[in-house]
């Protein structure tokens, strides 16, 4: 595995990895219940590290709320941000037996790792992360909301008039790939080209908005940010300063209200849908530890778009179709987003 590939999970705050030609490792065989063996009852445990309120946490929590609604499951959760208890947390659930321990963020990786051997028959899974064992796979969403984000700067590269599109985004391989997808599919298009800006501090709103605001004197009439809570002053300066011109794509989540008469669509990403899939093979016994788990946009669900129905006259059904077009190619392979070496 390259250092780019560990770089991008380890600070995935939603995931990341290059796809992984790793066999996986067949569901656990039987043992006795002082091992840790999971009970009859299907069940769930979520740490994670921040309240369930917050918009990271809450998504997590809400994929174990359809686990129990659809699969039955019986659900617990802890919010465990001190590294110190990340073990404790893993074994205490695989102790009582939990089938299936979800770690929600990269952080707990390696107390999945450590953890995980005690106890070969519950399974266990974080979002992110780039070490497995044979009981335990993290999740990587990266290489799919790549696909995604192509599928939206081939759309978007059809609205340009200037043919210059601006993307914003932090110091790190987690927040940049996504964008490097937005890239290629933008200059799809001959003579359109792509500009990306590194902010410093992922919660500095004002220095997203001044970049936003240079980017567009520099002739930028699509803007796309992933850079956390600067991303919102990215969309803050195409409100006030974009007129009927500039246009933004959302990222992560739904951000059309942000910008309602700019933004194009957002293209969501669907980590519930996502734990929702482990937690089926958890259920069904098809789980497979020893590699990461990466996701694409043939798992349906998982990368979504919502489109701007306030700027339908811009956002034809024939643009619309036109993404439909290019997720079929790259579902089938016809087309392929490259990773930047």
């Amino acid at each position: 595995m390259s250092k780019v590939s560990k770089q991008i999970i380890v600070v995935m705050m939603v995931v990341a990895l290059l796809l992984s030609g790793c066999a996986g490792v067949s569901a656990p065989a039987a043992a006795p219940a002082e091992s840790g063996a999971p009970a009859a009852t299907f069940k769930v445990g979520l740490v994670h590290p921040s309240p369930i309120t917050d918009a990271w946490s809450g998504q997590a929590y809400a994929a174990i709320e359809r686990m129990r609604d659809e699969l039955g499951a019986e659900i617990a959760n802890v919010e465990v941000g001190d590294p110190a208890g990340y073990e404790k947390a893993f074994s205490d659930f695989a102790s009582q037996g939990y089938t299936l321990v979800i770690g929600h963020g990269f952080q707990y990786q390696d107390a999945a790792e450590k953890v995980s051997p005690d106890f070969p028959n519950t399974y266990f899974t974080t979002v992110g992360g780039f070490k497995s064992t044979a009981n335990y796979a993290p999740i990587d969403l990266v290489p799919g909301y790549m696909q995604a984000l192509y599928a939206m700067g081939v759309m978007a590269a059809q609205v340009s008039k200037t043919g210059k599109a601006a993307g914003f985004t932090l110091e790190n391989p987690a927040t940049k790939l996504p964008l490097e997808g937005f890239r290629q599919g933008f200059e799809s298009v001959p003579g359109h080209t792509f500009s990306m800006i590194v902010l410093r501090d992922g919660n500095d709103v004002g220095a997203g908005k001044e970049a936003a605001l240079q980017a567009m004197a520099d002739g930028a009439d699509i803007l796309i940010a992933n850079a956390n809570l600067a991303g919102d002053g990215v969309l803050q300066a195409v409100a006030e300063q974009g007129g009927d011109s500039v246009f933004a794509i959302g990222t992560i989540g739904n951000q059309n209200s942000k910008a309602p008469k700019n933004v194009l669509a957002s293209a969501p990403l669907n980590i519930p849908q996502a734990l929702f899939a482990v937690a089926q093979s958890a259920k069904d016994g098809t789980f497979e530890g020893g590699h990461v788990r990466p996701f694409t946009v043939n798992d349906e669900g998982v990368y979504q778009f919502v489109y701007n129905e306030e700027l339908a006259d811009i956002v034809t059904p024939e643009l619309k179709a036109l993404v439909d077009e290019t997720i079929a190619k790259l579902k089938s392979g016809e087309i392929t987003v490259e990773m930047p070496q």
